[in-house]
């Protein structure tokens, strides 16, 4: 995900935790809402989750896992955050981080950082046998990624990787649209410390993992067959170029750049008939539940059903395959 802690400047971040404060305040919300007595209906489990890295998505989940503490019959209650500075925010007690995964009343960490730490942050979730969601990439690498897999199945708990990107309604909107012969993702963006250093934070595609599995939910199956990468001092771009069984085309263009006025990203589909399909989300912006956790949502369902969601994880090893072929194509001499 884009700036994450490590880029949130002390002003900042304490501008959101004012946010916070105030957004219990007007929800009402209670710090000892998780313990409170449960309807009859409600599973007597109360799942303790805990949030490392306070960054943008950290932050909004801190603040939403506040707000909200149960999804049906399933309850659940924050433990505490962990970040690397020192922070106050009211509900939520700030924690370290081998705490998290050695006290038993953790059930479920929650990986917002930066994507250099995921794979050690992971690891070391699985292997203290907690539920983990951590925002995309979950590896950087193929091999990496298939090991915490199956990581997670031998010990018998749940890991999710988050695409909020996808919790929308754009594949209705296609499957109702007459068929189409060409589709374009583009994103547009600005360095943030890490995103643009493709040693740490994974080469273009696989720190933003998130346009192909965005590409293989809408186009089905999809395979790399060429591609492009450039970059100077001032900015990067990568293109992916790939085709469906039956050679309809997709282009995946990126673009990165050191100073930049925001963050754009659009989904374009030519239809056979000549039209242009835009895709747009048709939900208000600013509806609630958010994104995030709805994406939580989601998860607490496999954590309850113990079952990892098989789309999910095939979407994403799929990914991380066609990421690794892209590369093999426009960045040939680099070693990641």
């Amino acid at each position: 995900m884009d700036c994450l802690c490590c880029c949130c400047t002390p002003s900042s971040c304490g501008a959101c935790n004012i946010q916070i404060r105030q957004q219990q305040a007007s929800d009402s919300v209670s710090v000892h809402q998780c313990y409170a007595t449960r309807p009859p209906w409600m599973s007597s489990k109360v799942y303790g989750v805990a949030v490392i890295g306070l960054g943008i998505a950290g932050r909004v989940r801190v603040r939403d896992l506040l707000q909200y503490t149960s999804h049906g019959d399933v309850q659940w209650c924050l433990k505490g955050f962990v970040s690397r500075r020192t922070l106050e925010i009211e509900g939520a007690k700030q924690l370290t981080e081998d705490e998290v995964f050695t006290r038993e009343d953790v059930d479920a960490i929650l990986i917002c950082t930066e994507n250099g730490l995921h794979e050690r942050l992971v690891r070391k979730g699985l292997e203290n046998g907690k539920h983990v969601l951590c925002e995309y990439p979950l590896a950087l690498s193929l091999k990496v990624a298939k090991e915490f897999f199956e990581m997670a199945e031998r010990k018998g708990v749940i890991l999710h990787e988050e695409n909020i990107g996808l919790l929308n309604d754009y594949k209705k909107q296609l499957d109702q649209s007459t068929p189409w012969k060409h589709c374009d993702i583009t994103l547009k963006g600005s360095y943030n410390g890490w995103v643009e250093d493709h040693k740490t934070s994974g080469p273009p595609f696989v720190c933003n993992v998130s346009l192909i599995e965005t590409a293989c939910h809408l186009c089905g199956d999809v395979k790399a067959v060429g591609g492009t990468y450039s970059e100077n001092e001032d900015s990067f771009h990568a293109t992916a170029h790939l085709e469906t069984p039956d050679k309809r085309t997709v282009t995946i263009s990126l673009r990165r750049f050191k100073e930049s006025d925001g963050r754009e990203k659009s989904i374009i589909f030519q239809l056979q008939d000549g039209t242009v399909l835009n895709l747009r989300p048709s939900k208000t912006p600013g509806a609630k539940p958010g994104l995030f956790m709805r994406d939580f949502y989601n998860f607490m369902e496999e954590v309850t059903s113990g079952k990892i969601d098989q789309e999910m994880k095939d979407r994403t090893l799929r990914a991380f395959q066609i990421a690794e072929d892209i590369h093999r194509i426009i960045m040939p001499k680099s070693n990641f």
